[in-house]
């Protein structure tokens, strides 16, 4: 209503003048302009937090920032009702989202674009040990992920790709001079197999390393990221990860768009809309009424 408000401003005080009604002073206008800049940041992370037909969960810590500059913003210091409400809502802020859930933290890693970056740019505005909390970060991601890898690797239908060396017996008989291989071939099993036995006996990295060590997709400005487009093109790349990326960003911010649905679906089917009865049927109409009162009356047959 207030951005309504503004944008007619010129109607509004036109209205005012030719009907006698008093009209906001400039004054009151500045401020109305004042107080819709302050909200502005509130209502796109509202309408982001509410959306359903893209992830919201890797938004998070975006909005949480970005309503968090709002709020320490120096403009509102020279307003005191701006000030006011600024310093009541950042205590608040303070209490209940400084703190996020580790399910939006892993979501946001999950985000290509974002990545443990993010995460440490975070955890550093919010004036955090930066260590601690990544540490504590990647212990439930490794935690996640060994579940997600048992989860898959027990599932006969999941392939999962390997860089295992051939064993010893293969080797012998690739390596046997009736076998069809040809001088090169047996040369690169050669060199294979002297590379595996004097290689260092460091584990091979998983897909979550491999993930976290590669660069950050980089967006450019004003530009639409879609993270669930990535995760199925790379879904070869990171078989295990794409499984956990789906489930973790599919986990909504807010319920707002939920609870939504369901209170428009009780505005539809009211009370004396719920029971309909199929041994009653319309006789002019011959098919079964979809309008039966609680009392078993038909609107139809008995409108009064």
């Amino acid at each position: 209503m207030l951005n309504e408000s503004l944008k007619y401003k010129a109607a509004l005080n036109r209205f005012a003048e030719e009907h006698h009604y008093q009209a906001p002073s400039e004054d009151e206008w500045s401020k109305a302009e004042a107080l819709h800049g302050f909200l502005q940041e509130f209502s796109d992370a509202t309408k982001a937090f509410s959306a359903d037909r893209h992830p919201t969960a890797h938004l998070y810590l975006k909005m949480v920032l970005a309503i968090r500059y709002v709020l320490l913003d120096e403009r509102w210091n020279s307003d005191e009702l701006l000030n006011a409400l600024a310093d009541s809502m950042y205590e608040k802020f303070e209490k209940y989202w400084s703190k996020p859930n580790i399910v939006l933290l892993i979501a946001a890693v999950l985000d290509p674009s974002m990545k443990t970056d993010y995460l440490k740019f975070y955890f550093h505005t919010f004036g955090a040990q930066v260590d601690v909390e990544m540490r504590e970060l990647r212990r439930y991601l490794r935690r996640y992920y060994r579940e997600y890898e048992r989860i898959v690797r027990s599932s006969s239908h999941v392939v999962i790709p390997t860089n295992e060396q051939p064993t010893s017996e293969s080797n012998a008989n690739s390596m046997s001079p009736l076998g069809p291989l040809c001088g090169k071939r047996r040369v690169e099993d050669a060199f294979a197999q002297f590379a595996s036995q004097n290689s260092d006996s460091r584990s091979e990295k998983t897909e979550l390393d491999a993930y976290l060590d590669d660069p950050r997709v980089i967006v450019r400005k004003e530009e639409a990221f879609n993270v669930i487009a990535w995760w199925k093109k790379n879904s070869d790349a990171y078989p295990i990860l794409s499984l956990m990326a789906r489930d973790f960003l599919a986990i909504p911010v807010s319920t707002v768009s939920s609870e939504s649905a369901f209170s428009a679906a009780g505005r539809i089917l009211g009370k004396d809309r719920l029971v309909v009865r199929s041994s009653h049927s319309v006789p002019h109409a011959g098919t079964l009424c979809a309008v039966v009162t609680a009392a078993g009356k038909c609107y139809y047959c008995n409108p009064f």
